[in-house]
Parts: structure tokens; sequence; C-alpha cells
């Protein structure tokens, strides 16, 4: 047979196969599960080198009065974990969520705080998959991070939002996919939207985390909502989402920012709507937490990903 005849059968046959990879890839907020189990979680403090700034707590991902989610319910929950340049492996640090196979989405008060200001992508590991923090659930993958982006913009609690772009894309299966962000100031209204939050937290003063991933459902709230709570204390715009229950049943606690505020859309997708930012405490009654609105930044991150490509 002719070599360039071998050399087109190849290459379609190859094409082929490409193609058929795209199309099983799973598109972006859907898991693979649908369920969750109810089980109560134990009450948790802080630890001590949580990030803090300023006299409001920081709204995190230790979920107050939550529930270990199911395995899977959350494929694009990602921990981000630390390497300080002189208190060593810290281990997990925040949360983040993965919105595209090669980037992580977090807060920007992860990486610029009170403690420290490490835009270093060398000290940062990213862990997809994982439900039971270092247990090594099977699937689970620790990628090095190559490149550390906050927002310009970013100035205490205006333009919380990170992007971290990992050393290699994410291998995408039934328990790592990407969440769908929103498209950029849509009309679509979220308030009264199914919602959850979700992150892992600590168990005690000491260093330890909760075993399981946490969630907990989330009523969106409008912004006078949270301006009405907070005051001039802090300066509430257009780049922060209001969330929470106003009677303190349950909600965000100090102890893992960075996580996702992920909304149930009518055609079943998972949709991100928040970046966990902060708060008043833990489900303080009559404070909700505030959240990075995505959708305000959604040219940001795709202009970041697309700028960063080929680098």
């Amino acid at each position: 047979m002719h070599f360039l005849s071998k050399f087109l059968i190849i290459y379609l046959l190859f094409n082929k196969e490409i193609k058929a990879m795209i199309k099983n890839q799973p598109k972006c907020g859907n898991p693979a599960v649908t369920h969750r189990q109810p089980r109560d979680i134990l009450e948790t403090k802080i630890g001590a080198l949580e990030p803090k700034r300023m006299t409001t707590a920081r709204a995190t991902g230790r979920i107050f009065n939550g529930k270990p989610s199911k395995r899977g319910s959350w494929p694009w929950q990602a921990s981000l974990q630390l390497l300080h340049p002189k208190l060593g492996f810290i281990g997990h640090w925040c949360g983040g969520v993965l919105v595209d196979p090669s980037w992580v989405l977090t807060a920007a008060h992860c990486i610029h705080n009170d403690v420290f200001n490490l835009p270093i992508g060398a000290l940062w590991t990213t862990v997809l998959g994982e439900w039971e923090l270092d247990s090594g659930n099977r699937g689970s993958v620790r990628i090095p991070v190559e490149r550390v982006v906050i927002h310009e913009k970013f100035d205490n609690y205006n333009h919380d939002i990170a992007l971290m772009k990992l050393s290699r894309p994410a291998p995408l299966s039934k328990i790592i996919r990407t969440i769908c962000l929103p498209e950029p100031e849509t009309e679509k209204k979220l308030v009264d939207t199914n919602c959850f939050t979700s992150g892992w937290g600590r168990s005690g003063p000491s260093p330890s985390l909760s075993a399981a991933l946490l969630e907990a459902s989330i009523p969106l709230l409008t912004l006078e909502d949270c301006k009405k709570a907070y005051g001039n204390s802090v300066p509430l715009r257009n780049g922060h989402l209001c969330a929470g229950h106003l009677d303190g049943s349950s909600g965000s606690c100090v102890g893992d920012s960075g996580g996702p505020l992920q909304c149930k859309r009518s055609d079943g997708v998972w949709q991100l709507a928040g970046i966990t930012s902060f708060g008043s405490g833990c489900a303080r009654p009559g404070f909700p937490d505030v959240y990075t609105k995505v959708q305000h930044y959604t040219e940001w991150i795709k202009n970041t990903i697309s700028n960063y490509a080929d680098t």
C-alpha cells in the first residue's frame, strides 16, 4: 500500500478516536451523582493559621449546620494546599473550584492576606477528586500550580478573586469535572434558586480537618439584605453576592475560604454563582454571608485563561 494511503488511514482513525474522546468528555456542571446523604456534623472551631482581615470574620467553606456530601456530588471542588516558605507544608489552606481543565478559581485573600502574600505557583498544590482530605481517594489527583493570577484591582474585600493555572490539565472523570460559568451580566435572576455551599472544615482548635466534604443549602438574597446587615462597615458593590439564612440556621463559617457557591439551573446544570469571601461569623443570625459574584467577573476569568493559554 502506498505510504500516503497508509498515512491517510492512520490519520482518519486517530481523528475519529480524538472526536470520540471529546464527545465523551463530561460537560461542565453535571455531577455523576444526584443524591446527598443527610447526616449532622459536629461543631468546629477555627485554627490559628486561618486567613483573617479587619474585624469582619472571613466566611468560608467550614459549613455550619451542614452535612457530609455524597461522594462525587461536587466534582469541581478543589483543595488548595500550601507549602509555606518558613512554616513548611501546611496542607489544606483554602477551597477552590475547577472552571477549566487547567484552571482553578479561588478567593484572592487566600493568597494575599494579613498572614502572608504568596502568589507563587511553586508553593501551591491543587487536590481534585477528593472527598476525605489526604485519604488518597481512588481517582483523586494532586496537581502542582504553575501560575497564580490575582485580580489586578483586588483590595481587601473588593475584587476578591484569583485564578491558579495547573501545571497540567486535570484528568476529567466521574469525580473530576468543571463547573459552568454564568453568562456575564445577564438579566437572569438567581434569587430563590437551589444553591449549595461546600468545603472542608476544622474539627477543633488543632489543624485537623473535617473528614468529609461538607455541604449546606443556602438561599440567595439581594445585595440590599447584606447592606442592611453590615451598614457602612464593609462597602458592598456589584461584585458582591449576598446569600445565607437570616435566622442563622446554617451557612458558611471561618476556616475554608475560596470554595464554591453553586446553583442548579432549570435545565439541571450546576452553575457557579459565588466564591466564598467574608461574613460576620459562623451563620450569625441577621448577618448573611458575602460571596464574590462570579457573574460580575466572567469576562475577567475568560480573558485571563485566554491570555495565559500558551505561557
